[in-house]
């Protein structure tokens, strides 16, 4: 294969994205070109002797050792030396992943923050793993916006223009080697909808686009703005995402056994999919529903009720009267669906309740955003306690190849060896850190530093010049920063529940910290506020006004257009990454584990997987895990918090040697470093997240959906069972319960759970069941039940006993005495503590069936 050939492989497969040294060959093939876009494609478009410099040996060598090491990573694959084919080796695939973007690279713009940057990790570690995903996007030719702050402070928001055949994406294309367009209906009209293909590693994601030539002008826009334009466009990009996506596997004949709904995005995906069973399988609409629900998982990743997609019914109806009649069902039935009713006379429908509707496996994206997110959406299971229902949590990581810097990777090689990439999800692998010389370390990180500082002085330049800046303030920028100096990064979305501007606070007392000579601190902004979102951009105007006092002038820096290359800087080159958002608002806040793979330190609120990751020794807390009624009251609380750890405890810990004359980082926090390396890298990896939902819900939802894909019967068994429940639910009550032994009846404390806040959720197990508590140690009980029509063997009675200081939850169950009569069951168990002990006991009844994904999945649950 010759050396041009090889080229184009590399910059065609986003493998490239997070193998450096593929940066390094194609920046010395054209620097300018790859300074000013970093973009292959166009490295290779626009050099016009690429021929007479693939003439030059050591060119040659590099680009065949560098495609050698890409076919050998793809080549894992195809001879099953990954770890799912070690793992599933009997396992079928694929399993279609949906999102409406993807943080791939900056070069790719079609993601806005952490839910793509999440999205396109995800795509990375599948790829590392070799698990069979597919991921389905939309392209968008305008991109995310680009940033401006001008010289007011003011966010300026501006589109640019990117053509797939200037990026490293092809044509996707049928068997016959056809380009693939579909046609794809939309309210009142057809449009034509075609894709193209991002080859990342051994993944393939697939992007639609809605810019045909044969498409009206307005229609040829629609998938031209990511989160652009009015609730009309929003609605056509989801159901253009989520049919069209279903639609493009079909002309793939591409058959997934399994499909994952990364937020309610995408969820029209599985309208199509009962269409498509319908027709197929010859069911009717409520069949239908069961199969495609059976092997389908929701992941919702915002607790703040705005981030939750909906929209109007009259918008509903306008894109889906049409198709819904075609279901030979009511409108009002699909409606319930998705019915949120709002505090005004309005009613919205709610993507994330449809995604809970039409799904049977659900997950938050930490272990507090999951009980959060059991609490928020708890309706959906009615009298089922929040923490047993089927919500549950897998918490974020961060593809580590990506956001590690390649001096950091060197460091690795070097020191414990090549094979590190191959331990990412091995804890104990990772202990070998602690043995590497701190000095080693501290060159490393001072590398980093240096290189982010240069990138800051640069950006910083720009803006400051295109605000016309008179040149000394320009020049000035120079004296900014310096690699010995605590630099403090901040970078996400300005949301106004991540709190930008809780610094600023007490101005006196972070102008004496900043200023301070013998310990001095920067701190280094940057991040875009939704167009949409004016608060957000107070937020970014207040913090550059700010950087523009002269006692915050490169003590305070703000940096426009937040993007994966400043993200990269910053996560890598910062001594501390600060996260304040209001908790418990923070699902996951996956930026933080980029810093500590980097040899950085965590400096945030106990919320998102900071909670979970915190232990006293790899970083700082900000605040007390605990809820507050008041905004503000937690707003100055947690500001008095952060400026005391700061000048109190990190500030003398990074400057702990500077009266022994040295300068920058002190031995002791070097080895706090290390903690927060050997702490995280394991736990807060990609490999770990992925590996997670292979193994806790895709392998699961795979064997799930084949249970009704292979039977029947069992599909007639489950509507009919959850039919007859829905009918004759409120005609069963409890008729009588007796204790043989004592007893006795005590108050409950489900009221203070159940009406407090949603972001409340520090209440143990016992306080969120509802029914009556009895406290007995031991007792032979006896139960009566009406169950009317309602089978015995479809119901399961429980004493419940719930802990008043952890989430644990036990259940004894009762057994039947006889045959009903006059409807009514008899019942009996005998309990005895283990311990002895007097246990509160609540008692209850649910509809089951043994073949369940869930126990409490019909959601019908009655408590005496």
């Amino acid at each position: 294969m010759n050396a041009e050939k090889q080229l184009h492989d590399l910059a065609y497969n986003y493998w490239w994205s997070w193998n450096q040294d593929v940066w390094n060959l194609f920046s010395s093939i054209n620097n300018d070109v790859w300074t000013e876009t970093r973009n292959p494609v166009l490295v290779l478009k626009n050099t016009a002797n690429i021929a007479e410099l693939l003439k030059n040996e050591d060119t040659k060598n590099t680009i065949n050792a560098l495609h050698t090491k890409l076919q050998t990573y793809l080549n894992r694959k195809i001879v099953g030396a990954t770890w799912y084919a070690k793992t599933f080796p009997d396992l079928k695939g694929p399993i279609a992943y949906f999102s409406a973007e993807y943080g791939i690279h900056e070069a790719l713009p079609i993601y806005s923050g952490g839910l793509g940057v999440l999205s396109g990790d995800h795509v990375k570690s599948a790829s590392d793993l070799g698990i069979p995903l597919l991921f389905i996007g939309l392209f968008y030719s305008n991109g995310y916006f680009t940033q401006r702050i001008n010289e007011d402070g003011q966010q300026v928001d501006l589109y640019g223009k990117f053509s797939p055949d200037n990026l490293s994406l092809t044509e996707v294309q049928d068997k016959n080697g056809q380009k693939i367009v579909f046609p794809l209906e939309l309210a009142d009209r057809t449009i034509k909808v075609q894709a193209w293909k991002a080859q990342v590693g051994t993944s393939e994601l697939y992007l639609l686009c809605s810019n045909h030539p044969d498409n009206s002008e307005s229609d040829r826009l629609l998938t031209a703005k990511l989160y652009g334009g009015d609730r009309e466009m929003r609605i056509s990009q989801e159901v253009i995402l989520g049919i069209g996506g279903v639609k493009l596997l079909k002309a793939l004949e591409i058959e997934p056994t399994a499909f994952h709904m990364n937020e309610g995005h995408s969820g029209f995906f599985q309208l199509e999919r009962i269409k498509n069973t319908m027709k197929e399988k010859k069911l009717n609409f409520e069949e239908a529903k069961v199969v495609v629900s059976a092997n389908c998982l929701f992941t919702t990743h915002t607790p703040v009720p705005a981030g939750n997609e909906a929209f109007s019914l009259p918008l509903m109806h306008k894109y889906f009267y049409k198709m819904i009649k075609g279901f030979d069902i009511s409108w009002r039935r699909f409606i319930e669906l998705g019915l949120v009713p709002e505090k005004s006379d309005y009613k919205f429908f709610s993507l994330t309740v449809f995604a809970i509707n039409v799904a049977r496996f659900y997950n938050g994206v930490s272990e507090l955003h999951g009980k959060i997110a059991q609490k928020m959406w708890r309706d959906s299971w009615p009298n089922v306690p929040e923490v047993e229902n089927p919500m549950t949590f897998i918490t974020n990581g961060v593809h580590v190849q990506t956001w590690m810097a390649l001096e950091t990777k060197n460091l690795l090689t070097k020191t414990i060896g090549d094979k590190w990439e191959d331990e990412l999800a091995n804890h104990d692998y990772w202990k070998k850190i602690g043995d590497v010389a701190n000095t080693d370390i501290r060159a490393t990180k001072i590398e980093l530093k240096s290189k982010m500082i240069n990138l800051v002085r640069t950006q910083l330049k720009k803006q400051l010049t295109a605000n016309k800046e008179p040149q000394s303030e320009i020049d000035a920028v120079d004296t900014y920063l310096d690699d010995k100096t605590l630099v403090i990064g901040f970078a996400r979305r300005f949301a106004t529940y991540k709190r930008a501007t809780l610094i600023f606070k007490d101005m006196k007392k972070l102008e004496a910290l900043v200023n301070n000579k013998d310990r001095p601190v920067a701190f280094v902004f940057s991040g875009k506020a939704h167009p949409a979102d004016i608060p957000g951009q107070k937020y970014i105007q207040d913090i550059y006004k700010f950087s523009r006092m002269p006692q915050f002038k490169g003590k305070i820096i703000i940096l426009e257009n937040y993007d994966m290359n400043i993200s990269r800087h910053m996560v890598a080159g910062v001594d501390v990454w600060l996260n304040n958002p209001r908790r418990p608002m923070e699902a996951s806040g996956t930026s933080g584990q980029k810093v500590p793979i980097n040899f950085g330190l965590n400096f945030s609120v106990l919320d998102g997987w900071w909670r979970e990751a915190f232990d006293g020794n790899n970083g700082w807390a900000i605040g007390e895990e605990k809820d507050f009624a008041n905004d503000d009251v937690q707003d100055l609380e947690d500001a008095q918090d952060f400026y005391n750890t700061l000048e109190q405890t990190i500030l003398p810990l990074y400057y702990a040697d500077k009266a022994k004359g040295e300068n920058g980082s002190s031995a002791a926090w070097i080895e706090k470093a290390k903690v927060s390396f050997i702490t995280n890298i394991s736990r807060y990896s990609t490999h770990r997240m992925v590996q997670d939902y292979m193994t806790k819900f895709y392998s699961e939802a795979i064997k799930y959906g084949e249970k009704f894909n292979k039977n029947p019967d069992l599909i007639k068994t489950y509507v009919d069972n959850r039919r007859y429940f829905k009918m004759n639910w409120k005609t069963m009550y409890f008729s009588y319960v007796h204790f043989d032994g004592n007893n006795v009846e005590v108050p409950s404390n489900f009221e203070k759970s159940f009406k407090s806040p949603l972001h409340h959720v520090e209440y143990p197990a016992e306080y969120t069941l509802p029914g009556r508590p009895f406290e007995t140690a031991e007792a032979h009980i006896h139960l009566g039940l009406y169950l009317g029509d309602i089978n015995p063997q479809t119901v399961v009675i429980e004493a419940v006993i719930a802990s008043s200081k952890t989430d644990k939850i036990e259940s004894q169950k009762f057994t039947i005495k006889g045959p009903l009569e006059d409807g009514v069951g008899h019942f009996e168990l005998k309990f005895k503590s283990a311990d002895s002990k007097t246990k509160k006991l609540r008692f209850r009844v649910y509809g089951h069936d043994n073949f369940l994904a869930h126990p409490f999945e019909y959601g019908h649950m009655m408590w005496y």
